[in-house]
């Protein structure tokens, strides 16, 4: 945990090579940089490009034996709050996040965490199925947990947003209510 500047990261949890996750986690973290203390920064999930599972022993031991599942953790570790940015594929959430989240265990417990889900309905099964997943592992989650609303004219011809800066305004509110409650459970972290 962080002694000074407290650090969000915000996971992309789309790896797909045609997707919309990082222009919205580019927006989101220039919001939340503008209304919180915090020093934001994004992992980019198909950046990170872990295998899938490759550990030779469950994450629940916490003994990794892969440089990149060293990497990831030492990532999160790093990482006084975290968000989860995820599409909605086929009323759920990507295999590369579920993967991302199974290689380490003991980084996630306590730490706060929130979940900004995204799609044509706004992603709600998607956001319902990992909350689940995040709450199991023990995670700090937010009651905060904003639902992006992808409206048809967003997207370009080539599937890409025109304007994420003004999807991500829709929200702000939101997005500001996100930071504000994961600042305030780093504070209380930090004071315990």
């Amino acid at each position: 945990m962080s002694e000074t500047q407290p650090r969000i990261s915000i996971i992309v949890g789309s790896a797909r090579p045609v997707r919309i996750g990082r222009q919205l986690a580019d927006s989101i973290a220039e919001a939340l940089t503008e209304s919180t203390s915090a020093d934001v920064r994004i992992l980019d999930l198909r950046e990170i490009d872990l295998p899938m599972l490759d550990e030779p022993l469950m994450a629940g031991m916490n003994q990794y034996a892969n440089p990149h599942t060293l990497a990831w953790a030492a990532e999160i570790r790093a990482s006084d709050a975290v968000i989860f940015l995820t599409p909605q594929y086929n009323a759920g959430y990507p295999a590369a996040l579920k993967n991302a989240i199974d290689y380490i265990f003991a980084e996630w417990q306590d730490r706060p965490s929130a979940i900004i889900s995204y799609g044509g309905h706004g992603g709600p099964k998607a956001a319902k199925q990992l909350r689940e997943v995040l709450e199991f592992i023990r995670m700090d989650l937010t009651d905060e947990q904003p639902q992006l609303v992808i409206q048809r004219e967003d997207y370009t011809a080539d599937w890409h947003l025109g304007d994420p800066d003004a999807v991500v305004a829709r929200y702000a509110d939101e997005i500001t209510a996100v930071g504000t409650a994961l600042e305030a459970r780093i504070g209380a972290l930090e004071a315990a």
